[in-house]
């Protein structure tokens, strides 16, 4: 079979190109200055007394502008989700996208924790990283080349932080992909097997969610594609009904204290969050 982009883009799993698609429109509106970032980025304050919830999720979808750091995220996303959205542990429709949604609100609450009160503003590498570790746990033994060593699953992640910081990068936005990956493999798989409890499971509207849009239970062959189809065209419904939410949001802020509080909190939303591009591949 020919390898195309367009074969390639069409055989990643449904939420891995459903992430990808979101990445990048999102990079393409800020960079267009259609969408302005600040309406993207996590600020507690605004969460809990404007109900700007959506803050919570947006703030993992950026990664800034388009660069070579901005393409080196969307590679790790796109390679080491679409691994792990097919690793048996996730074999149930519906479990990859809770594992997303946990990954997401531990990043959010975490950075509540270590930037009292705010929080911090852009997490998408920290999500990609979460991602990248958790599949480290999973095949800790895939061979991986980095700068021409081979190195085993499980050392990558803390070769890339290892790596980051020899450069002088800022490592904190790994550390905090670490942190809530390991957390996540700790109570998923560590705890009930160490002490037979079981504290992570999947809802049940979930799964008959991903049932139904990614084809699986009785769905034939056929109408998988439709579903999935079905699924990627109500995310960019929901898309648009966000961005019209933001721009609405913003058209009410404009010229209130929250909005300048805002500005002088986070002048530049994903400074805290730079990664340089890393030399190596996998």
């Amino acid at each position: 079979m020919e390898n195309t982009p367009e074969q390639w883009y069409k055989n990643l799993p449904i939420l891995t190109r459903i992430g990808l698609t979101t990445f990048f429109l999102i990079t393409v509106l800020v960079q267009l200055d259609i969408l302005d970032p600040k309406l993207l980025s996590l600020h507690w304050p605004l969460v809990l007394n404007k109900l700007q919830v959506w803050r919570l999720l947006t703030s993992c979808c950026f990664f800034g502008t388009f660069s070579f750091q901005f393409l080196f995220q969307l590679y790790f996303f796109s390679s080491f989700s679409s691994k792990l959205e097919q690793n048996e542990i996730f074999a149930r429709p519906g479990d990859y996208l809770f594992f997303l949604i946990t990954q997401i609100l531990l990043l959010d609450v975490l950075s509540l924790v270590l930037s009292w009160p705010n929080g911090f503003p852009m997490l998408g590498p920290s999500l990609v990283f979460a991602i990248l570790y958790y599949w480290s746990r999973r095949e800790p033994y895939a061979n991986l080349s980095f700068f021409s060593f081979t190195i085993k699953g499980y050392q990558f992640p803390f070769a890339l932080v290892f790596f980051q910081l020899l450069i002088g990068g800022n490592i904190w936005m790994d550390l905090l992909g670490l942190a809530t990956g390991h957390i996540y493999y700790f109570l998923k798989e560590v705890v009930p097997m160490e002490y037979g409890k079981n504290f992570i499971s999947t809802p049940a509207f979930m799964v008959s969610l991903m049932t139904r849009y990614a084809g699986g239970g009785a769905a034939t062959a056929g109408a998988a594609p439709r579903l999935r189809g079905d699924l990627v065209a109500a995310v960019a419904a929901e898309l648009r009904l966000l961005l019209l939410l933001l721009r609405d949001s913003a058209a009410r802020a404009t010229g209130s204290a929250a909005t300048e509080r805002l500005r002088l909190c986070l002048p530049s939303p994903w400074s805290c969050c730079r990664i340089p591009a890393h030399g190596y591949d996998t």
